[in-house]
């Protein structure tokens, strides 16, 4: 296992390539494959990613135009990075949205980053460097949504390529936060077994006095389906989950869910 490696210049940079070749891989693929008998490899990769306590986590769901990618990689990203570092700005994780499982965010990807603290944060968005490049970047999205969340003690996770993982954003309903819990009470002894696999990771929870950006979940639950890419629908065939699952929608009247591969 290898550390993540991320060099500030082209976390996002590999992320949008990833995706706009994305389409072109798939056909090269399948054209190996009609034309081969050898069974088709693909590297696995997989990299430590950590969750700091005390840090400031940015979480951004965001969606690059198909004609902004040349003005986002070329001349916001490599651009803005050496203008955040000094505030403490670290990249934790990027991810590719594979599959939008519930919830109405048009997002192509979920983007953990670390920030020193709230005040730093402010003081990058005051910047005048900052303030020349972001509407570069504003022009080149479609659709961004971000957040500022915080975990209670350090957690360093594994990630891998081949794995399935969830972002869930739920918003509770405090009145009826009680169903939300017996919803989870009756399902993940059924959820977790090794035929669905369904393992929590990390909660995020919002950071306290900010409400600067516009994505306020009560909380983002990260979490693993180690039963496959198909787990998650499966699961949602049982009769624990069909039984329990108003709770849920009681509980949490809206919830975002992606399924969702690190890019590495």
């Amino acid at each position: 296992m290898t550390r993540i490696k991320f060099l500030t210049m082209t976390l996002l940079l590999v992320s949008l390539t990833a995706f706009a070749s994305c389409e072109n891989n798939n056909v090269k693929a399948k054209v190996l494959a009609e034309n081969t008998t050898e069974p088709i490899k693909t590297e696995v990769k997989n990299a430590d990613i950590t969750f700091k306590a005390g840090k400031l986590i940015e979480v951004a769901l965001l969606t690059v135009k198909p004609d902004g990618q040349k003005a986002f990689m070329e001349h916001y990203f490599p651009k803005v990075m050496p203008v955040a570092m000094p505030y403490g700005a670290r990249p934790i994780a990027s991810f590719a949205v594979t599959k939008t499982v519930m919830g109405n965010k048009p997002s192509q990807m979920v983007v953990f980053f670390e920030w020193e603290s709230l005040e730093q944060k402010r003081a990058f968005e005051s910047n005048p460097e900052y303030l020349k490049l972001r509407n570069i970047r504003d022009n080149a999205l479609s659709f961004l949504s971000q957040g500022y969340f915080q975990v209670e003690k350090d957690i360093t996770v594994n990630v891998a390529s081949n794995k399935t993982y969830d972002f869930a954003g739920i918003f509770i309903n405090p009145e009826k936060a009680n169903l939300l819990q017996e919803y989870f009470q009756a399902v993940l002894p059924t959820a977790s077994k090794p035929e669905f696999g369904y393992t929590p990771i990390v909660n995020l929870n919002p950071y306290q006095g900010a409400n600067d950006q516009n994505y306020h979940p009560s909380v983002i639950a990260f979490a693993e389906w180690k039963g496959g890419v198909d787990s998650q629908e499966r699961f949602e065939k049982t009769k624990v989950f069909k039984d329990n699952v108003a709770k849920r929608s009681a509980g949490a009247p809206y919830i975002d869910v992606f399924h969702i591969v690190p890019i590495l």
